[in-house]
């Protein structure tokens, strides 16, 4: 291994997300992935926005600019969908739902594809979500 693949594999040091990207966006997916069973358990909610800061630190400025334009929008624009003036993080369970299912069929709907299309890619790497999809890593191809 050399020193380049060692720096791609270390953790990094600095942080992509503020503590208010990080909790508008835990509120974003908990939204998101929750089915008729409930929400996500919270561990693995942590470990997406954990997950998501790192790939943004290493993405860059201009990935990371652009989720936080969608996260922004989702923040203030879905909630007036559903006649609330409070920001999406602020909102109850039931109210994230309906704001995140009024956007997604609005001429905005482009922003939580945005930000659905990152959450989605690195949730599902989550062995727990992978399971749960009946993902076992193996190829969809059989044997020959």
């Amino acid at each position: 291994m050399n020193d380049r693949d060692s720096e791609r594999e270390a953790p990094l040091a600095r942080a992509a997300l503020s503590p208010g990207l990080r909790a508008t966006t835990h509120a974003i997916a908990e939204a998101l992935f929750t089915t008729e069973d409930g929400p996500p358990p919270e561990e693995r909610l942590a470990w997406l926005v954990d997950d998501l800061d790192d790939f943004f630190v290493r993405a860059g400025g201009r990935a990371l600019f652009l989720f936080r334009l969608c996260v922004v929008a989702i923040s203030v624009i879905a909630p007036l969908l559903v006649g609330k003036l409070a920001p999406f993080r602020a909102l109850g369970q039931a109210d994230r739902l309906r704001a995140l299912e009024r956007l997604e069929r609005s001429p905005l709907a482009l922003a939580i594809f945005g930000a659905k299309t990152t959450l989605c890619i690195l949730y599902y790497e989550h062995p727990g979500a992978a399971e749960e999809v009946g993902f076992d890593g193996s190829c969809l191809r059989g044997e020959p």
